[in-house]
């Protein structure tokens, strides 16, 4: 019983190394190293690959929740698989229609980098938690309606990116504001978190002095 609980537990972390796999399938079929035809069926290949993945990431992360199959491999595994995959998708917009693309290429995989070293820094002080703001949750929003444009709209295909281009360039300026208000955020908890140490030092000297008499 305690072999197949275990094994039980693991099923989140298999769909998230699914998901990982998905990601160079989702890569061959963008550029048509699996030939699918036309580029508009190029892209549709590839954005179904891309709500293959997201369908995964909701169907694990409902598991892990429900059940408490959370594992130290799945803490890594499930963040590392969406970090591919964005990052993925954002190199290969990138290469296929340049202009804002890169500049949001740039950005998210700057973000990537700034999210390892602010997760180190916050595993270092335990007491500090950021919460999500609404531009984070409307940046997301923002990136799937893009994605949908991009792989499903024959006009992309076809050459015709105002629309692409103008949710690229909202999705940039939403980005960049999710990123001030959490380096604000993150400040604010800082400040809060060694307000209260100081203030726990002071209480913590008072009883010392206290019983000392």
């Amino acid at each position: 019983m305690k072999s197949l609980a275990f094994k039980a537990k693991q099923i989140p972390n298999y769909i998230s190394a699914f998901r990982i796999l998905l990601v160079p399938v989702y890569v061959l079929f963008f550029f048509g190293v699996i030939d699918r035809g036309t580029q508009a069926e190029q892209l549709r290949a590839a954005g179904i690959v891309f709500i293959l993945a997201g369908i995964s990431d909701a169907v694990d992360g409902f598991l892990a929740r429900r059940n408490n199959w959370i594992t130290n491999v799945g803490k890594l595994l499930d963040p590392l698989a969406d970090k591919l995959l964005e990052v993925a998708v954002t190199i290969c917009l990138a290469v296929a229609f340049r202009g804002p693309f890169v500049i949001l290429a740039v950005i998210i995989i700057t973000k990537e980098i700034v999210m390892i070293v602010g997760a180190y820094l916050i595993m270092s002080k335990s007491n500090v938690y950021v919460s999500a703001v609404w531009c984070g949750k409307l940046a997301t929003i923002v990136w799937y309606v893009l994605i949908c444009v991009v792989h499903f709209f024959h006009t992309v295909a076809g050459g015709d990116l105002f629309l692409a281009n103008l949710l690229c360039i909202i999705l940039i300026l939403v980005m960049l504001m999710a990123f001030v208000m959490y380096v604000f955020n993150y400040a604010s908890q800082i400040e809060s978190t060694k307000d209260a140490i100081i203030q726990n030092k002071k209480e913590q000297k008072k009883r010392e002095s206290v019983e000392g008499k």
